[in-house]
């Protein structure tokens, strides 16, 4: 172990710690930026804030476990925390579908859902709908990703291993397409 002018050493023992350091640091800044977003996110999917939060903070124990594990994220972490967040809150609709009430009221100008944990299939069933207009899978995909899970463009791209420009040309066609089937099923005014 040799000293150092500024009084430490450079030993193998104090890289770790400063690689550890490093590293809790890398992680709490990733959770830091990750979880207002996914809470939005999940908060405009469910309109229950509480339901948000829990799905958030088990995302973010599953960011941590990854982390723990050694885990070198190549893609952004909002990715990663985004695909857990929607497979943990299908898993929680599906779980509750035949339990207790899921929802608090939603806002008015919200598209009125069934009461009951029957609203998280309805919702599900809607998604369905909307990716079966849209008729492209990963349209679709991308049309889910910005719209449900407020992802950017970047972020999307970065998810299905495509450029950005091709996200975005997904996207517009994604729209036309849904737009087309909504104002297919609005009836002609008399």
């Amino acid at each position: 172990m040799r000293q150092l002018s500024g009084g430490g050493d450079d030993s193998g023992e104090a890289h770790r710690r400063l690689s550890k350091a490093r590293e809790a640091a890398q992680m709490e800044d990733a959770l830091r930026a990750i979880e207002p977003r996914l809470i939005s996110s999940v908060t405009r999917v469910t309109r229950d804030y509480h339901l948000a939060q829990d799905i958030t903070q088990e995302t973010c124990i599953a960011v941590l476990q990854e982390f723990r594990r050694g885990t070198k994220f190549e893609k952004p972490i909002i990715v990663f925390a985004t695909v857990v967040a929607r497979n943990k809150l299908r898993d929680h609709w599906r779980k509750a579908s035949s339990s207790e009430r899921l929802y608090d009221e939603p806002p008015e100008h919200a598209r009125q859902l069934a009461s009951g944990p029957a609203a998280g299939l309805e919702y599900l069933e809607l998604l369905e709908s909307v990716k079966t207009a849209i008729a492209d899978e990963r349209q679709a995909a991308v049309w889910e990703l910005t719209h449900v899970w407020g992802l950017k463009g970047v972020e999307i791209a970065e998810l299905l291993e495509v450029s950005s420009a091709t996200v975005s040309r997904e996207l517009a066609a994604a729209e036309t397409k849904a737009k087309r089937c909504r104002d297919d099923e609005e009836p002609a005014p008399a």
